[in-house]
């Protein structure tokens, strides 16, 4: 498992979330930090500040088979897919190669419950910084769309194919 955090950053009238450092690892030419980023920009940019986006979000992740979309093609949004098979979700965007991300769907619940935590309090006050949200996927970049591609029935990364 791989651990970050989506942390806040100030613009001008509120607080959007954003990935955590890059950062390589000592004998690793591979840059990590991507998949944080791309659960950040996800919410940001496709759940944005929508308290009942979330719930939806939540609601039909905890009860899949009576979901919207119960074979697991979640869907596009703003340059973002959501593919979930079985008990893995891939979060990925076509325009950042290294922005893929696949994770438990215990993981993106608990990453959209801070979520939605973050949107119930005061997200437009500078001095109020909110607490970063820690994040735990399974694997990040190429590996998470190889994971994922490789899952039975899954319906394939459609940019990676």
């Amino acid at each position: 498992m791989l651990n970050d955090q989506i942390i806040f950053w100030w613009s001008d009238s509120y607080f959007i979330p954003t990935g955590g450092k890059l950062k390589k690892y000592a004998n690793s030419e591979k840059i990590f930090g991507f998949g944080a980023r791309e659960i950040a920009d996800w919410l940001a940019c496709d759940l944005q500040y929508s308290i009942n986006s979330v719930n939806i979000w939540i609601n039909n992740l905890t009860d899949l088979e009576h979901s919207r979309a119960p074979d697991g093609m979640f869907g596009i949004g703003n340059a973002h897919w959501v593919l979930i098979k079985g008990d893995y979700v891939f979060i990925g965007t076509e325009y950042v190669e290294e922005q893929q991300v696949i994770m438990t769907r215990e993981q993106l619940l608990y990453v959209l419950e801070q979520y939605k935590t973050f949107l119930e309090g005061n997200y437009n006050d500078p001095n109020n910084p909110p607490d970063p949200i820690d994040v735990e996927f399974v694997a990040e970049g190429q590996e998470a769309i190889d994971m994922y591609n490789g899952l039975e029935g899954s319906q394939l990364v459609p940019y990676a194919c």
